[in-house]
């Protein structure tokens, strides 16, 4: 367990962070009660938590292993505006640690997505799946779109952007897209490095992307078997990136 001392010399919002973990791994061992009285003192003594979070937080701990100490440790989440994932790489800082995620040069370039929700989504999808960059068609919904943000989980920090038209793509990496009417996507061969475009569930690609798809990389389609003619496209984003690192030297 971390000691009072360094909990106590961190800046504010790790300290919480910090003292949320406690109470998090205290809820799965056995944890002397005195250190955990005075991990809750130092919770709400900072000028993060109000009066009304604090009696709160005192009544959870009165529940004591169990409950109790998770419901500490998902509200003072909540104070800091964060939510739990657990399975995230941080560094000590208590921040997400981007610097250990897995790049290739695959890139997607987002063809006048107009959802922040879909936005966001495929930056999350990217963040797992080893995308390294990811440009966007001017009137592709920004980002940074508080939506967009949230969806993204904070992946947005992640993955370098820009927008760009078609034209600005390189011509020395091979240009591929994701639409209805092309290659199968079991039988698609991908590019070692490339970059993928991805359009709109209403409208798909436009005109322009197509013809630099269909004379590069080609076009590439996931089968569906189901009664609706379309999948989200943050979905078929996701199965698209699966199935192009499947086939890299990764």
């Amino acid at each position: 367990m971390i000691t009072l001392k360094k909990i106590r010399s961190l800046k504010p919002r790790v300290q919480l962070r910090k003292a949320a973990d406690v109470f998090h791994e205290a809820n799965m061992e056995e944890t002397e009660d005195g250190y955990l009285e005075s991990v809750l003192d130092i919770i709400l003594s900072s000028d993060l938590v109000s009066e009304a979070d604090g009696d709160k937080l005192r009544s959870y701990f009165s529940k004591g292993r169990g409950v109790g100490y998770e419901d500490i440790y998902y509200n003072v989440l909540a104070i800091l505006g964060d939510s739990p994932s657990d399975w995230d790489k941080r560094n000590e800082e208590g921040d997400v640690d981007w610097s250990m995620r897995h790049t290739l040069e695959h890139a997607l370039f987002l063809d006048h997505l107009r959802s922040p929700y879909n936005v966001g989504a495929i930056f999350r999808n990217a963040e797992a799946f080893c995308v390294n960059e990811i440009i966007l068609a001017p009137g592709t919904a920004s980002p940074m779109h508080p939506r967009a943000e949230r969806t993204s989980r904070g992946t947005v920090e992640a993955i370098p952007w820009r927008e760009g038209e078609i034209s600005s793509l390189r011509s020395d990496v091979v240009v591929f897209a994701l639409e209805t009417g092309g290659t199968d996507i079991r039988e698609f061969r991908f590019p070692e490095k490339g970059v993928c475009i991805i359009g709109s569930e209403e409208t798909g690609i436009t005109k322009e992307a197509r013809e630099r798809a269909e004379n590069d990389g080609g076009i590439v389609t996931i089968p569906q078997f189901g009664a609706k003619g379309s999948i989200n496209v943050a979905s078929a984003a996701a199965i698209l990136l699966y199935k192009w690192i499947e086939d890299s030297s990764f």
